[in-house]
């Protein structure tokens, strides 16, 4: 895939600081940590979004991800000593599917933490206002649609 970083780095073109690997994942420190030990999961095969994961190819890429997933986040924190590790799918920045897992420690600050803070703060009081009447659609419109 051009234009895939993960894809470079799966491929040895470019470095990354190797944690773990097996024949369908790849973890890594990220390049720009959010808190010490903040990783990156990685399926080998190139997906650019888990929405675009083929049903098909779920037990070969879905299912050993996120058991990397899982391991991985036990790993940190018994060999970092964090407190939790936050997951995040995100997948804007890059086009492949990829897991951050934030370790956040009681004596550290870390962005992502302090933006949960004020996610958290913020909530309550910048509710969207939808009536009952839009929540239901919303809930209906979702339900209907086709999973492909």
């Amino acid at each position: 895939m051009a234009n895939c970083i993960f894809c470079d780095i799966i491929a040895g073109r470019a470095p990354a600081r190797k944690i773990h690997e097996d024949e369908n994942t790849l973890t890594f420190l990220d390049a720009f940590p959010v808190s010490r030990g903040h990783t990156l999961v990685i399926p080998k095969k190139h997906v650019p979004l888990l929405t675009d994961l083929e049903p098909a190819d779920w037990q070969a890429t879905a299912v050993p991800f996120f058991k990397t997933v899982y391991a991985m986040a036990r790993k940190l924190k018994a060999g970092l000593g964090c407190s939790h590790v936050s997951l995040i799918l995100r997948g804007m920045r890059v086009p492949h599917i990829h897991m951050h897992l934030v370790p956040s420690y009681p004596d550290e600050r870390n962005l992502l933490d302090l933006l949960l803070k004020v996610q958290d703060h913020c909530q309550p009081r910048l509710k969207p206002a939808f009536s009952d009447r839009e929540l239901d659609d919303i809930a209906a419109r979702i339900q209907a649609a086709p999973v492909k």
